[in-house]
């Protein structure tokens, strides 16, 4: 049987596979239930200290079942457990699609908001975390400062009804708390400061802004007689050169030729050419007082300038200061991850020390491994690299007979090497 041929049986094969009713009954022992498959991975998620075997863990159970609550659960406390919220966002995320009454998911998601600054959404989640785990000390924290936040800023947030409503029913409850009482006071107190802060640093920019742009308006002013008196110089400079021509063309002496081609000399008339030259010194004099002007202008514009930069400069203090003043209500915030059995863990600032990935070895999925190497038979198969993919089929029915891939590995074989 040439290559083709098999690779027609082949399909033909497959096909008997995937038809109900004509499926090779179960040999050995049958295939495990995926809560089954994923215990060994929640064990090692539960114990292992290093939290890149935690997250390789997670990876792999995932690829069995993405839908399972322990295991979102699982990772998320030994994460939280670790200092590392930030790397079990994803899996609260995922928790909350799947199991909406999750506190501690809720909580976390608050949690990451918060830190980015979207304060309405953390608004949103922490009221839900609070609704569904209200003794939690980093939750009623949260809590306590979103809620703050929410009564006095001076935006006035628009949150989602149904926040509102649950935190309409929960407020009295919520303010005998001393944690939550203690981080709503602070950030009321910290707004409260703001405001009456940022009312006199708003009267004193108001003022800066005013004598910045009377200085502007000076430094303008100035700019435009500038201009005009260069316009003024630079037309009684082009005047002066005209006089000078007409009086050299029209009122100097000279000889021309008549008609009848006799030649006439004629002789300067003294009485224009001193009113002529009067006029020049006139003009000359008018361009001396105005570059005069222009002089004691400039000096004039130099001493606005400066000041212009000295008003400018203030009033950028100004705003500066009032940027740091508006920034520090920011800075009141403190944010706390949800607590894990009892015990609030703070965000590292790094990731800890790991072992070496050879001294933890995690669990082999025999379903997971099977279909993987079966996957890896079927790419040799494409590439036409037969001897491949029979040797990989053959150690997979050889290692893993009993699992749903080893069944498929075992009739493909059976395709490509029939019995003689």
């Amino acid at each position: 049987m040439n290559t083709k041929e098999r690779l027609v049986f082949l399909i033909a094969a497959l096909a008997c596979l995937c038809a109900p009713g004509r499926a090779e009954p179960p040999r050995g022992r049958p295939a495990t239930r995926p809560a089954d498959r994923i215990r060994p991975f929640l064990e090692a998620i539960r114990t292992s200290e290093d939290y890149r075997t935690v997250m390789r863990a997670y990876a792999r159970a995932t690829g069995i079942d993405r839908n399972n609550v322990q295991l979102h659960r699982a990772y998320v406390r030994r994460m939280l457990a670790m200092g590392l919220p930030q790397i079990a966002y994803y899996a609260a995320q995922k928790l909350i699609a799947i199991d909406a009454a999750d506190g501690m998911a809720w909580g976390l998601a608050g949690y990451m908001q918060a830190r980015k600054g979207q304060l309405v959404d953390a608004f949103t989640s922490t009221i839900r975390a609070i609704e569904k785990i209200p003794e939690d000390p980093s939750v009623q924290h949260n809590a306590g400062q979103l809620v703050g936040w929410y009564d006095v800023d001076p935006s006035l947030p628009r949150v989602p009804d149904s926040a509102r409503r649950t935190l309409a029913q929960m407020r009295t409850r919520l303010t005998q708390h001393p944690i939550f009482a203690r981080a709503y006071k602070t950030i009321v107190q910290a707004y409260t400061k703001q405001k009456t802060g940022a009312a006199g640093l708003a009267a004193q920019l108001a003022a800066a802004e005013a004598q910045a742009d009377a200085a502007r308006q000076m430094a303008r002013d100035i700019d435009r007689r500038l201009r005009d008196l260069n316009d003024e110089i630079e037309y009684r400079n082009r005047l002066i050169d005209q006089l000078w021509r007409e009086l050299r063309h029209y009122y100097g002496g000279g000889t021309y030729r008549d008609g009848d081609g006799t030649v006439i000399v004629t002789t300067p008339g003294r009485y224009y050419r001193r009113e002529m030259l009067e006029r020049i010194r006139q003009e000359e004099q008018a361009v001396e007082a105005l570059r005069l002007k222009l002089r004691q202008a400039r000096r004039e514009g130099e001493g606005v300038l400066g000041e212009m930069a000295r008003k400018q400069a203030e009033l950028q203090r100004l705003r500066d200061r009032f940027r740091r003043e508006a920034a520090r209500i920011e800075r009141e915030f403190r944010w706390d991850p949800p607590a894990v059995d009892g015990k609030v863990v703070a965000e590292r600032e790094g990731l800890p020390p790991t072992t070496r990935p050879s001294s933890v070895k995690l669990p082999v999925d025999p379903e997971s491994a099977a279909a993987h190497r079966l996957d890896l038979a079927r790419m040799y198969l494409r590439h036409d690299m037969s001897e491949k993919a029979i040797d990989m089929l053959g150690a997979i029915v050889k290692q893993y007979g009993a699992t749903a891939a080893g069944k498929q590995a075992r009739l493909l074989l059976s395709a490509l090497r029939p019995a003689e």
